[in-house]
């Protein structure tokens, strides 16, 4: 089944190579959020597993790249209690991967999203929060928040290749500046990607196939990863954070119109 999509069905390559230049673009750190929609993309045309196993070893490869374009610009006390949490989320999902139904995390992801930027765009307390004094090199994290939304981002990215929005909702209130932003982002996924492939190895999801389909889109990932980076450095701080806020709306949107067809 998967040899026939990837060898004769053009629709694989039409979906999958666009479903990858976003999620690239992404990864070198332009609009966090947008290599969520990869995996409802490719969808269309192969199950939702198969999709995120053929994604997890070039998002390995884009995340080393990120990781060394924005090395030592990461924030760690943002991370340091985060990135256990997303370890805790992976185990999570890789004991739930035969046992829930993707629609309904897909759902909670969208609604979720779409909430974050209501509250972003339409709180009375928006400005205030926009204008208070910030110090990236400190940041005041809440334990609570940081580990729910590490958990969160670490299992819906073991599920549905979906945890960028989870970072961002936890990110983007510390305001920090585009490429902090992007190293950050850099280092939590480089974690969370390669702990989820000792996870794809360890259930056998892994075939032939899947890993000769990703090497084959590995160059358009890696293309598309430097274009982000490119991006990331031209963009004016305050668009940076508006178009993320766009971008997760967008996401949140899509994700609850496909989710809701499934289930309903």
């Amino acid at each position: 089944m998967l040899n026939a999509y990837v060898v004769n069905n053009v629709w694989f390559y039409a979906l999958g190579i666009p479903a990858l230049l976003l999620t690239s673009l992404s990864k070198g750190g332009f609009g966090l959020g947008l290599g969520v929609v990869a995996v409802p993309l490719m969808a269309l045309v192969l199950p939702v597993p198969q999709v995120v196993t053929i994604l997890l070893p070039m998002l390995c490869i884009t995340d080393l790249i990120a990781l060394w374009q924005y090395r030592g610009k990461w924030s760690w006390p943002l991370l340091r209690l985060a990135i256990p949490a997303a370890l805790v989320g992976i185990g999570i999902g890789t004991l739930a991967i035969h046992h829930l139904d993707e629609a309904w995390l897909r759902l909670a992801v969208g609604l979720i999203s779409v909430d974050f930027v209501r509250r972003r765009w339409w709180s009375p307390r928006r400005i205030a929060l926009d204008t208070a004094p910030h110090n990236e090199a400190a940041p005041r994290v809440r334990p609570v928040s940081c580990l729910f939304w590490g958990a969160t981002s670490g299992f819906t990215s073991f599920m549905a290749n979906a945890g960028e929005p989870a970072l961002t909702m936890y990110l983007l209130p510390f305001r920090l500046s585009n490429s902090r932003f992007a190293g950050t982002t850099a280092a939590f996924f480089a974690v969370v990607n390669l702990t989820k492939l000792m996870s794809f190895s360890m259930l056998g999801l892994f075939t032939r196939t899947t890993l000769l389909t990703s090497l084959l889109l590995t160059p358009i990932a890696v293309l598309g990863t430097y274009a982000g980076i490119r991006l990331n450095r031209r963009l004016n701080a305050t668009l940076f954070h508006q178009l993320s806020c766009a971008i997760l709306l967008v996401i949140g949107v899509r994700l609850i119109y496909t989710s809701l067809k499934v289930i309903v």
